[in-house]
């Protein structure tokens, strides 16, 4: 590879170059049976899905979003019910609430995890929370009773959730967890969905295990909240033509489970890689003053879907990102804009507390390349190119 060759944000043609005869392979048998909703195809992912995680059930559904969706409905969300929400996340975190019935509430993150921690939760709810006439907590925001929590794993680190489990239970609120950007990551040995009621997975092309499309994945420990999201995402019904609630069109097909079964053998030296990465990024940029590196939490395994720092200073993020552009050097903001500052939420700003951590990364965080096959002499390309923008 030349020196001037461009260095993309990320490249899913260069794993499937290295995939392509086991995908091709394992899509015949569907190809020739024409089966492709649901069937063994997806039960035995979702089987293989469970053991490689250590949980007791996984159910298959269309995409991450669906994923929220079907959660937050399983979990008794209501219209009106108010679900915190991290304000710095994607889009479909919050948005699934409302699809749900729901409503966000935005809440603020930590600066250094970029997560929401046991700590923020309990002082965002103490003074929000009174007991009623037989001794249950009772939470509100601004007149709307809060419900729950969607708790958020972004970029591969994982938030503390027996933690934040013991808090939402003292204020009586269930938790969904959205470990869209988290798949193999760990707090303490657990995986996402054993603290909560579910987590969410998605299987978008450019996560850590990406399908040729949309898919996601729900994992539960508990058989009844398991069986009702099978029914869920087939239209409320577990018995042809005959259905108990309104459910959704949200089931994972046939060909994703097929190349997903192939991929998720690859995940941990995938993951070992992205680890490998990060760990060399941290090495070199942390003698480089203003930044926010992003260090796992001691006894948690962060899987770095995104290696994704602050540039602290006015305007040194975006020099930096147009030094890297002009160096044919892929880079992304995820997020540029927090969720409680987006049009479709417009509604909600005033009510919404402020929010300054989330406010102040969106003006600073950049992420890097970072995907598996992403070779050495091209990292340290990236990595003189930092130090070369950041230095002057």
């Amino acid at each position: 590879m030349t020196q001037s060759s461009p260095i993309p944000f990320f490249d899913l043609t260069r794993q499937y170059q290295s995939l392509e005869q086991d995908v091709m392979e394992s899509l015949l048998p569907v190809l020739r049976s024409q089966h492709f909703i649901l069937g063994p195809s997806v039960s035995d992912f979702e089987e293989k899905f469970s053991r490689t995680f250590k949980v007791k059930h996984s159910v298959g559904v269309s995409s991450g979003t669906d994923a929220l969706i079907l959660s937050l409905v399983a979990s008794g969300l209501r219209k009106g019910g108010g679900v915190l929400v991290p304000s710095f996340t994607f889009y479909a975190s919050a948005s699934a609430i409302r699809l749900a019935g729901g409503v966000p509430v935005f809440v603020d993150v930590d600066p250094d995890s970029y997560l929401l921690t046991p700590d923020i939760l309990d002082a965002y709810l103490r003074d929000r929370t009174a007991m009623n006439g037989a001794g249950v907590p009772v939470s509100s925001h601004g007149g709307i009773p809060l419900v729950g929590i969607v708790a958020v794993h972004l970029y591969g680190q994982m938030i503390d959730m027996e933690g934040l489990a013991k808090v939402a239970k003292a204020y009586g609120l269930w938790i969904v967890e959205d470990a869209c950007q988290a798949i193999g990551a760990t707090h303490r040995g657990h995986s996402p969905g054993v603290f909560s009621n579910a987590a969410a997975y998605s299987f978008f092309p450019t996560k850590n295990l990406g399908g040729f499309g949309d898919g996601g994945m729900i994992t539960t420990e508990s058989a009844p909240f398991a069986e009702h999201l099978e029914r869920l995402r087939v239209h409320g019904s577990r018995k042809r033509y005959e259905h108990l609630e309104i459910g959704y069109n949200a089931r994972l097909d046939a060909i994703q489970a097929k190349v997903l079964s192939v991929k998720i053998g690859h995940l941990p030296k995938w993951t070992t890689r992205r680890q490998e990465l990060a760990a060399r990024y941290s090495n070199a940029f942390r003698p480089l003053g203003g930044l926010g590196l992003p260090d796992p939490i001691p006894g948690f395994r962060h899987v770095f879907h995104q290696y994704t720092m602050r540039v602290e200073g006015e305007g040194r993020r975006d020099r930096l990102r147009s030094d890297l552009s002009a160096k044919g050097i892929g880079s992304e903001v995820y997020y540029p804009i927090p969720l409680h500052r987006q049009e479709a939420f417009s509604d909600l700003l005033e009510l919404t507390v402020p929010l300054p951590v989330s406010e102040k990364l969106c003006r600073e965080v950049i992420s890097l390349p970072i995907f598996p096959e992403l070779s050495d002499d091209e990292q340290e390309r990236v990595i003189d190119a930092v130090h070369a923008s950041l230095v002057k």
